[in-house]
């Protein structure tokens, strides 16, 4: 693969995640002091992932994931407007289990309501795309139960188990393009 090509596909794939980027940017290296920078991260990046949403739906169909953080930093939005303590809570106290928890329900959803399937990809086999879909819900179960176990260890509890999704869903998508 050429580096243009990589390039292009690095930045197609970033995308689909930009206001957690935007949140995670804002959060870190944002103006004022932390508690209060987190809360208008979430605010900022909570209304961006509204408009966030609309487009994932219309240019990129079945990439639940990012749907799953969106629908995270939208309630984190909410809850920044409505109770500092619980978004503490949210936002800090359990680590990225919340955000798995979010992509999981959004599995559920997609897996019941879409033809796409959690794993987000069109097949004429819809048993296939059922089936993997269920592999991908039971990756998230455990991504979430791994998160909480870890919850204050940064790589252990958010890192590993959302890296573990993404490449799990990778593998499994592979099965799907393999199929004639």
């Amino acid at each position: 693969m050429s580096i243009s090509k990589l390039g292009r596909a690095y930045l197609s794939n970033a995308s689909a995640f930009i206001p957690v980027i935007v949140f995670l940017l804002y959060g870190r290296f944002g103006p004022g002091e932390a508690g209060v920078r987190w809360d208008t991260a979430y605010v900022v990046s909570g209304i961006l992932s509204i408009a966030h949403v609309w487009w994932l739906f219309k240019y990129r169909p079945g990439h639940w994931i990012a749907l799953g953080v969106d629908l995270y930093l939208m309630i984190g939005a909410l809850l920044a407007w409505v109770s500092t303590a619980a978004l503490q809570v949210w936002g800090q106290e359990l680590g990225a289990a919340p955000v798995l928890a979010c992509v999981l329900v959004i599995g559920l959803g997609a897996t019941r309501l879409s033809p796409l399937g959690f794993i987000g990809e069109a097949s004429s086999d819809h048993g296939l795309i059922r089936k993997l879909s269920v592999m991908l819900l039971i990756a998230a179960a455990i991504a979430v139960a791994v998160s909480l176990a870890f919850r204050h260890n940064t790589l252990l509890g958010g890192v590993l188990p959302i890296v573990a999704l993404v490449l799990t869903r990778s593998q499994l998508l592979k099965r799907v393009v393999a199929t004639p």
